[in-house]
């Protein structure tokens, strides 16, 4: 492939990411552009375990049966070419695909470029001469049968796009119209450090109240919060603004109950804040503590300890995390409100499925589910790794 060909190619990576698809994520252009370059540059193919180190930071030896980030991301970013490639206004443009199985991206073309052909002037008669390809024709025309094959596939797709994008909201959209929905910014309360994550408090902590008497040593030694819930926070600021929704943050301690009646609110963190843990009283799903360590009690099943992680101490010892989402139309405030919360790295786990429709969307929902008023609780797992946690999954969902 000449450099105008993979200058093309490169080009057309740029307008994919550019769309909401893409943009909204950290692993699929991650993977997009990782897996493009080594095709551009490299004729030997890639393995699972080489992505999942070069792109995502895993271990060199890791477990990838333990881990299945690489072929969650790719079959992702397979589904979401295929969405981008049905929109018509891309019909015309140069189509990245991958085969099931693959990591290799493969380039076609999906059209024939209108060529201008030049005439050979002689005393015999006129001699017509084919023209030289196009750099991208010349790189494509190989594939033969395959890029037929392509080419089709295309078409095929760009004629389905109608029906395909007059379809209903996906489940990841009804799930946030009622925070998107209403005009008031989205209030993100963020919980204190973990220094009390790992021993139960004495004494129920009170709900945060106003300290005008709060000397600026006092807020300089407060003013922090755990990584988990820093990058939970990122996360899901990352999907309002995709969303095009404003919003603001702010910590518990500056956060009164008449800031959670302006409008809708998403809770960040469990046992370090008091909103969260006052939101799932009476729910069915809750996070508790007990001497073996902290887990997500099941009202229904109280002897069940299914969701808590090992009791050691040690976290090289846990192998497994759990998350909890929980999002009610709360009556004392009449306002949608989202409880993001976990044990360990648990709280970054759920965080991470709500921002993947991979993994929200694979929760059984009732067909019938009343989205806008109706309420929901969905129990995640993640496999910990070193100090952060893997792909999550949905455990279970439960509405009413």
């Amino acid at each position: 492939m000449g450099a105008a060909d993979k200058e093309l190619v490169r080009e057309q990576v740029g307008r994919i990411l550019a769309t909401a698809p893409f943009r909204n994520s950290k692993r699929f252009p991650a993977f997009l552009r990782h897996t493009v370059e080594h095709a551009l540059s490299s004729s030997e193919g890639l393995k699972e375990r080489t992505i999942g180190h070069e792109v995502f930071g895993r271990d060199p030896g890791y477990d990838t049966a333990q881990d299945p980030i690489v072929r969650m991301t790719a079959a992702e970013v397979r589904k979401r070419l295929g969405q981008y490639y049905q929109v018509p206004e891309h019909a015309a443009e140069p189509v990245i695909s991958y085969q099931p199985g693959s990591y290799v991206p493969e380039f076609s073309l999906p059209g024939t470029a209108t060529l201008d052909v030049p005439v050979v002037e002689a005393a015999a008669p006129v001699a017509v001469r084919e023209p030289e390809p196009a750099p991208l024709l010349r790189r494509w025309r190989f594939a033969g049968p395959a890029g037929a094959a392509a080419i089709v596939a295309v078409v095929m797709l760009v004629a389905l796009a109608g029906g395909r994008l007059r379809a209903g909201p996906s489940v990841t959209e009804r799930f946030w119209a009622p925070l998107i929905t209403p005009a008031a910014p989205v209030l993100l309360c963020i919980g204190k450090p973990h220094s009390e994550i790992l021993r139960p408090p004495a004494t129920a902590e009170p709900l945060p109240s106003s300290r005008p008497d709060l000397t600026v040593a006092e807020f300089l030694r407060t003013e922090s919060v755990s990584y988990t819930d820093a990058v939970t926070l990122a996360l899901l600021a990352g999907e309002l603004r995709s969303r095009a929704k404003p919003f603001h943050i702010r910590r518990i301690s500056g956060t009164e109950l008449e800031d959670l009646r302006d409008g809708p609110v998403v809770l960040i963190g469990g046992f370090n804040n008091p909103w969260t843990l006052r939101l799932s009283e009476g729910l069915r799903f809750t996070l508790q503590f007990e001497a073996n360590g902290p887990y997500i009690r099941d009202r229904d099943h109280p002897e069940s300890r299914e969701w808590q992680p090992a009791s050691s101490g040690r976290l090289g010892d846990i192998k497994q995390t759990y998350g909890l989402i929980t999002r009610v139309q709360d009556k004392s405030t009449g306002r949608a409100v989202l409880a993001v919360s976990g044990l360990v790295l648990g709280t970054r786990a759920a965080a991470e499925c709500l921002t993947e429709p991979t993994c929200f969307e694979s929760a059984q929902f009732p067909k019938a589910m009343d989205w806008e008023r109706g309420n929901l609780q969905v129990v995640v797992a993640a496999p910990v790794i070193g100090e952060n946690s893997g792909s999550p999954r949905v455990a279970v969902a439960h509405v009413w």
